[in-house]
């Protein structure tokens, strides 16, 4: 019977440990708010077809008393807010009163023990533990749970999750690094090793390491030395090794692991990583027994694809200590065994280019360039090795090109920032290839360093000296040449657009009165509303008098105006760009956008067919022509545009689809 004051919906979309995460969150606000809870088991979009039959986890009776049908959920659902519209008070007033008002609170939230401010968490956070036994678990199940509880809890057992499985054997998983998924065996050897002959229990997604270890270390178990769980669905299986990790008294896993984080947040404790459990010295010390490993071959490991993967942990340690040779050395013999790891390339690239070593630098970025298994990511930054290989050897034109498909695609992929900014700073891009900018200030633009090694396979110091340049100053005018979403989005995202305004303050050789500066800092200033629209345009439209010849101050008039809605004087200010360089690329598309958006289609669109045909080299423009001819009708005029598009960029799939309907 469902309660006269709102109760709280839980419902994710994903699987096993977020969903069990939602239901305890559920139970606890419940609890605290004296209401009810209810679970929208099935919500649109759902993607776990393994949590199709949840009568193989709850009994009937619970279900039938918790969870909402579609019907139910539609109704309860009209006059309910997130949780999260309540994190930012400061007291539990409002959310009192909207429950008291018999409207319900959606709750989502899958990964995190939930507290408001007002709450203290480390108060709640061992609640979860008890939590788990208030949901109706069938009487199979709830057998299994017992033994797990008989046989761990309070025990002072240690449990590890090592991940593994489709990174290793599935595609497209195997063809990308994960460094904070996988961690390599040394490092369990070494808390082992540190707590001799106390109880631990082991899971994977790999059950042959989990024999490899049980054979060294007698006191390691396995899920089916607490039972046989093997008979069971997909559904059940998981959530018995879940449930029997939340039991022990410690869990330690990779950085990233949905499984491993659920349980413990399950069983009322914070997970650990192995920073937390070993010191640094024997951090170091197995970390040195990875490298030994690796030095053996990949008949050391599983397969090949193990040895590719943990040989990336492997680089990583040799490239913080400046140990490129070594680096070089250890990858060669997994690269004779023609391993099906499309990344494997990409580092080895890497250390030809630390080793200063451009031409099979360059070769190995043009031959793993050809790989069709390539993640996105990964595929610009080779993009940008290879342009640095070439600027190193003088080839200006070939490294620019190179350089431009890698920013037109992963702008701010911190590899492909890096190695722009070298290339920018030793004067070996060639400008042509880019549409108009002020190059002269953004080198002196500069932002942060990246963290070590956070989405970054290159050591920066090893390829800049200084900090790299923000190229959100390029992206203030041409972001809609990016195919990057995150970086199309850069002027509606204050942050970034504060960072870049931060920037400004650290120039060296360019005076903060500098024209460039103030033309730049205003439109910045307009960007986040800290100055008028009309006073944006008395600038620039100076600045543009001042500087006549240059067509990037007409064109941020132009959008200026346009903004305004003056479409008249925005047209002329487009047009007084492109008189500038009349056969520019970037400005005849910039001019056909603008038409286009103005209403004159046709004509738009021709401005941008003909960019296309000027400019080989990047993908959304040549993309852009193919649509159109696409959308009229004529197949046979989209594919070469679309072709091109998808040369230039071939991870991404909307270029291949379009290829193919125009087939």
């Amino acid at each position: 019977m469902t309660s006269a004051k709102g109760v709280f919906i839980g419902q994710r979309k994903d699987r096993m440990g977020a969903r069990l995460l939602m239901m305890l969150t559920c139970i606890r606000l419940a609890e605290d708010f004296d209401t009810a809870y209810k679970v929208n088991w099935f919500p649109q979009g759902s993607d776990a077809p393994e949590l199709d039959q949840p009568q193989e986890l709850f009994a009937q009776d619970w279900m039938d008393a918790h969870f909402l049908d579609a019907e139910e959920f539609d109704r309860l659902n009209s006059q309910a807010l997130p949780i999260w519209a309540f994190q930012g008070d400061n007291s539990a007033e409002r959310l009192i009163a909207h429950l008291n008002d018999g409207r319900s609170v959606l709750v989502e939230e899958g990964f995190e023990v939930l507290a408001f401010p007002w709450e203290d968490i480390e108060t709640i956070r061992p609640r979860y533990q008890d939590f788990i036994h208030r949901i109706g678990f069938t009487n199979e199940i709830r057998k299994v749970m017992a033994r797990a509880d008989e046989k761990l809890s309070g025990q002072g057992v240690s449990a590890y999750h090592i991940r593994r499985g489709d990174i290793l054997n599935g595609v497209p998983w195997k063809h990308t690094t994960w460094p904070a998924k996988i961690e390599p065996e040394e490092l369990y050897e070494a808390h082992l090793d540190a707590n001799p002959g106390k109880t631990a229990i082991m899971f994977s997604d790999q059950p042959e390491l989990i024999t490899r270890f049980q054979d060294r270390y007698p006191q390691v178990l396995r899920m089916s030395d607490i039972a046989d769980v093997s008979g069971m669905t997909r559904a059940q299986g998981d959530f018995l090794e879940l449930y029997t990790m939340s039991r022990a008294e410690q869990v330690i896993a990779p950085y990233i692991s949905a499984f491993s984080m659920a349980a413990a947040r399950i069983s009322g404790r914070q997970r650990l990583v192995f920073k937390n459990v070993l010191t640094e010295q024997q951090m170091s010390e197995a970390n040195l027994r990875v490298i030994d490993r690796v030095a053996k071959g990949p008949g050391a490991f599983l397969n090949v694809s193990e040895a590719s993967h943990v040989y990336a942990k492997a680089a990583q340690y040799l490239a913080a200590k400046d140990q490129f040779e070594q680096a070089y050395a250890l990858a060669k013999p997994i690269l004779e065994e023609n391993p099906d790891n499309a990344f494997m390339p990409v580092l080895q690239a890497l250390n030809c280019f630390c080793l200063s070593n451009w031409k099979e630098c360059e070769r190995l970025a043009e031959e793993g360039l050809k790989n069709a298994n390539l993640w996105p990511e990964d595929y610009a930054v080779l993009l940008a090795i290879r342009a640095a290989a070439l600027g190193a050897q003088k080839k200006r034109w070939s490294a620019s090109r190179n350089l431009a498909r890698a920013f037109w695609v992963k702008p701010l992929r911190p590899d492909v920032v890096v190695l722009g900014s070298r290339m920018l700073y030793r004067d070996q891009v060639s400008f042509r290839l880019f549409p108009p900018a002020d190059w002269r200030l953004q080198r002196e633009v500069r932002r942060q360093r990246f963290p070590p090694f956070n989405n970054l396979y290159l050591v920066q110091h090893k390829a800049l000296a200084r900090q790299p340049c923000n190229f959100d100053l390029v992206l203030l005018d041409w972001s809609d040449l990016t195919l990057d979403q995150k970086a199309r989005r850069l002027l509606d995202d204050r942050f970034r657009l504060e960072r870049l305004q931060e920037s400004f303050g650290n120039l060296t050789s360019i005076e903060h009165d500098d024209p460039s500066v103030s033309a730049a800092q205003a439109m910045l200033s307009w960007y986040l509303g800290v100055s008028s629209l009309a006073q944006t345009i008395d600038v620039m439209r100076k600045t543009s008098a001042d500087w006549p010849e240059n067509p990037l101050y007409h064109k941020r008039l132009a959008t200026l105006y346009e903004a305004d809605a003056d479409q008249a004087r925005a047209q002329l200010k487009m047009a007084d760009a492109l008189a500038c360089d009349p056969g520019n690329p970037f400005l005849i598309f910039a001019m056909g956008k603008f038409l286009e958006r103005k209403g004159a289609q046709d004509q738009g669109q021709n401005q941008i067919i003909q960019a296309a045909d000027i400019d080989d080299n990047t993908p959304v423009i040549q993309g852009e022509a193919g649509q159109i001819y696409l959308r009229r009708g004529e197949k046979e005029k989209a594919r070469p545009y679309l072709q091109k598009a998808h040369d230039l960029f071939p991870p991404f799939k909307r270029f291949a689809n379009q290829l193919a309907r125009a087939r």
